[in-house]
């Protein structure tokens, strides 16, 4: 569980700030920048993030924060200024001074969540790419090395003109390599699949990119799509979205040399994860084991995602409704050992999805 220190002389505010983020997260309630900087320097566990109250009397927040900025294990604590100013100069002191975000009061139980779950899910992801940059520092050659930031830059790349052309994109990409994360953690640990800890950050980091096909499609094609309103030849016409996106890996990946685990795991994905386990899917009709097992999770976490996102009839489905179309397909869309693995932790899925 991640650990906010809340910071502030009010102790409404505190309370406040206390109840709404306890369910999620350890909160430790400070109320004054003196005690604050004695916890800090005492802390066996430091917190995660520190909600920082500027107007407090002795020591303020920003001289708070100037000295957090002279201690080496303090310096990299992310911190959110909490401040009823409101002007500028206050603002801008905050930013110049190493503050990650400024929220005014007074201010929402809801806004105080969504701003702390943000600035959490940065830290989640900065930390997860620090761990495969260590992993990669201690395990492969500088050769490796240089195709992994490759790797990095086609991802972000990728999901960045996804998010350009049509924002759902962009979103549903992201999304996509956290359900990813949590449905290939769960098929470790269950050991039947032969897919090591690094297979599955590979894996779920080339998730991403399933969808680069569609960057060739007619936004008019991928608009009817979604509302349900498109002809045969547009219906059609979006489905060459993974031979187009598997064909374009093909030919980054003979750039490359030597064997690319990601380049290979993205084409997979590309090109099969419309496949379904009775054959029927496209564009090769696979069947079965046949669809590679990277492509399989996907089209789960996939289905799961469009069926929370896309409206159909008016309205998107809630996260129980979604689950109960998984079980229907069960059998005929998709494996069904990979379907009960899903929903064996459906409920860290519905905790992604928010």
């Amino acid at each position: 569980m991640y650990r906010v220190m809340i910071v502030d002389d009010n102790m409404a505010n505190l309370i406040m700030a206390r109840k709404t983020l306890e369910d999620e997260y350890e909160v430790i309630p400070v109320s004054s920048g003196i005690s604050a900087l004695e916890c800090l320097n005492d802390m066996p566990e430091l917190p995660d993030l520190v909600l920082l109250d500027v107007d407090m009397p002795n020591v303020n927040g920003f001289q708070v924060i100037s000295e957090m900025k002279n201690i080496p294990k303090l310096i990299n604590i992310p911190i959110v200024f909490l401040t009823a100013q409101d002007d500028d100069t206050t603002e801008l002191e905050s930013y110049n001074l190493g503050a990650v975000d400024y929220i005014k009061k007074p201010y929402t139980a809801n806004l105080l969540k969504k701003r702390v779950d943000i600035q959490i899910q940065l830290l989640s992801q900065q930390r997860k790419l620090a761990d495969m940059n260590r992993s990669l520092n201690n395990l492969v050659q500088d050769k490796n090395k240089k195709n992994l930031e490759l790797q990095y830059s086609i991802v972000a790349m990728f999901v960045d003109l996804l998010t350009k052309r049509y924002g759902f994109g962009g979103d549903h990409a992201r999304r996509i390599e956290k359900y990813m994360d949590v449905l290939i953690s769960a098929l470790i640990r269950n050991g039947k699949h032969n897919l090591t800890a690094d297979d599955g950050i590979t894996i779920c980091f080339a998730a991403q990119v399933h969808d680069i096909g569609k960057l060739c499609i007619a936004d008019q094609y991928l608009n009817n799509v979604r509302m349900g309103k498109e002809s045969e030849f547009e219906r059609e016409a979006v489905k060459t979205h993974t031979t187009l996106g598997a064909d374009t890996l093909s030919k980054v990946t003979q750039l490359s040399a030597g064997e690319n685990n990601f380049m290979n795991y993205a084409h997979n994905m590309c090109r099969s994860h419309h496949e379904r386990w009775d054959g029927k899917g496209y564009p090769d009709r696979l069947e079965g084991k046949d669809i590679p097992i990277e492509a399989r999770v996907l089209s789960i976490v996939d289905t799961y995602d469009n069926l929370r996102n896309i409206a159909v009839g008016g309205k998107t489905l809630s996260h129980q409704e979604a689950i109960m179309k998984i079980k229907f397909m069960k059998f005929t869309c998709f494996d069904p050992e990979l379907v009960d693995i899903f929903l064996s932790v459906e409920n860290e899925i519905k905790n992604v999805a928010g």
